[in-house]
Order: structure tokens, then C-alpha cells, then sequence
């Protein structure tokens, strides 16, 4: 008898471990034959959304090829793969857990956040990249860009940020002059995401993001000006 997967995000370990799995992979499909390669998904909590990045992780990561029928062979898009089905180098962030008591705890929180989905990237495709601790969240990145870019210019990257407004969420709640500074202006964060439209320009093909509300997508507009929101 299949099981419930409650509180369960993990694309992978649902099919491995025979939970329930309401099929929603013919949004794949939709999403990839799209104009636009840069996505901004806007939902309220508990709505699925971080299976729903996990799901797209596993359909595109290159590392998952040999285990595509597995993980996808009952479902509308293994039954109807795209194209681009088991193509790119996926590098994943999580935003959430961030402590934003602090303007200075927020960003070295934002940082450790960006070096622990960096480690976890150059480790799973064994990318000969230092992470630099004492270089900033945007240098970590950029650098992590010009190094994919050498090793493997022929390969792309699909960026998926989830939770990319929580922390954002909670300095607007409580603490409005931390994210002026942080989110919009010229602040880190922003700063940031500069970097990875920077990163369309040469390894970065796909961006898929996630998160609440659409106030800090407008805070970071002219840094980040490249996503289209499909919220409905």
C-alpha cells in the first residue's frame, strides 16, 4: 500500500520509497516550451512548491540520466520527455532559516546559505573550484561562474531558488531599514542577484524561482530584471 508523503519535498525519495505522488509533471512541458527561460512562481506556504523544484531537479540534472525511467517512467513526462530532459548542471538554493535578527547575522546568513548550495554543487559534478569564505556572497558566485564557464563551456546551468523571500519577508515584518539596505538600493542581496543575470550571459541558461510575494522581486527589479512572473 503506497504512504502519504507528509512533509515530504523530495522528489527522489518519494518515487524510491513508494509514496503517493500526484502528477504534476505536464507543467514541465508547459514550462519549457515557453518564450521565457527565466520563471518567477509566486504561491502562499504548504502549496507544494519546493517538490515541485525538487521534481525539476531531478528531471534535468545531468547526474540523473542513468536513473530517468525510475524516477519518471509513470509520469506524463517520462511517458513524454522534452528535449532538454537530463541537460544541465543544476545549482540549487534555499533561503529559508535565515537569521535576520541582525543586519550582519542576515548577511552571513545569505552567504553560508550561497556557499553551502556552491559546495554542494562543485562536490556532486567535481568542479575543481575553491570557495573563497572570505570573498562576498556576489564574488563567490561570479567566480563559481568564470570557473564552470572554463571547465565546462559547453555545458549550461538551470539556477532553482526556493524560498527566495523568506528572510526578505521577515525583515520587512520587523525590521524595514535592514531590508532597504540588504534588498533594495545597492545592497547585498541585490548585489546578488546582479551577479546571476550576469550569469545568463554566459552559463546560465535556466532560472526557475519560488517564494511568497512578489515585494522583493520589486525591490530588486533593475538588478534583476530578466524574470517572468507566471503567478496567476
Amino acid at each position: 500500500m503506497k504512504k502519504l508523503p507528509y512533509g515530504i519535498s523530495d522528489y527522489e525519495r518519494i518515487v524510491e520509497n513508494d509514496y503517493y505522488y500526484v502528477d504534476k509533471t505536464k507543467y514541465i512541458e508547459k514550462l519549457e516550451n515557453l518564450a521565457e527561460p527565466y520563471i518567477m512562481f509566486l504561491r502562499p506556504r504548504k502549496f507544494g512548491k519546493t517538490l515541485f523544484t525538487s521534481v525539476l531537479e531531478n528531471y534535468y540534472d545531468v547526474k540523473k540520466k542513468d536513473k530517468f525511467n525510475k524516477l519518471f517512467g509513470e509520469t506524463y513526462i517520462g511517458k513524454n520527455p522534452t528535449k532538454l530532459k537530463s541537460s544541465y548542471y543544476i545549482l540549487r538554493f534555499n533561503f529559508s532559516g535565515i537569521d535576520t535578527d541582525k543586519e550582519e547575522t542576515t548577511i552571513q546568513g545569505f552567504k553560508d546559505k550561497v556557499i553551502a548550495s556552491i559546495n554542494v554543487f562543485i562536490k556532486k559534478y567535481n568542479l575543481d573550484f575553491y570557495v573563497n569564505e572570505n570573498d562576498t556572497a556576489e564574488g563567490i558566485l561570479d567566480n563559481l561562474f568564470k570557473a564552470f564557464y572554463i571547465q565546462k563551456n559547453n555545458e549550461k546551468i538551470y539556477v532553482i531558488i526556493d524560498e527566495y523571500d523568506h528572510f526578505a519577508n521577515e525583515l520587512l515584518g520587523f525590521r524595514t531599514e535592514n531590508f532597504k539596505s540588504l534588498v533594495s538600493k545597492n545592497g547585498k542581496v541585490r548585489k546578488w542577484y546582479e551577479i546571476l543575470k550576469e550569469g545568463t550571459e554566459s552559463v546560465v541558461d535556466r532560472i526557475f524561482i519560488t517564494g511568497v510575494a512578489p515585494i522583493t522581486l520589486d525591490s530588486m527589479t533593475s538588478g534583476f530584471n530578466i524574470s517572468s512572473d507566471l503567478t496567476r
